[in-house]
């Protein structure tokens, strides 16, 4: 199982079009949402790797869904916050309201659409496998806060 699991997000994160930094906030977010502890630990690094700083970490760990960044002292470019929005939106409604659609497609191409939308989704059915089968023992364990 743990193969075919390092399998499925190795392809979702290996052979996708979006910026490393995009990526791993799709990822980071998703997991945020679903208090997916696991996801975040495993993320972070990779997302500071891609660039993401600890300001920006903490907007994504931070800002309730659907609010966007919380202060107009966003620390997220407009293509992150546009990013992250569209994961509120995947990740809580499933339905994406065309507007917020737009506003990710703009930074975009349509293959990176499709490369977004599975990062998300994908990594939403990852995080609330192992929270849902406390795979890893942190069903219990809240998400942590960069520092």
């Amino acid at each position: 199982m743990a193969s075919g699991w390092n399998d499925f997000c190795g392809i979702i994160r290996d052979n996708n079009s979006i910026p490393a930094d995009m990526r791993e906030l799709l990822i980071l977010r998703s997991g945020t949402l679903n208090n997916a502890a696991y996801q975040w630990i495993q993320h972070e690094p990779v997302g500071r790797s891609a660039g993401l700083t600890t300001e920006q970490l903490l907007e994504i760990r931070l800002t309730p869904a659907f609010l966007g960044p919380v202060s107009p002292k966003t620390h997220l470019t407009p293509a992150l916050s546009a990013a992250m929005n569209f994961a509120d939106w995947v990740t809580k409604a499933v339905y994406v309201p065309q507007p917020v659609y737009d506003s990710l497609k703009k930074y975009l191409s349509d293959m990176q659409m499709v490369d977004a939308t599975a990062t998300v989704g994908g990594y939403n059915f990852v995080s609330r496998f192992v929270v849902a089968l406390n795979v890893d023992g942190k069903m219990d364990t809240p998400v942590p806060i960069p520092r």
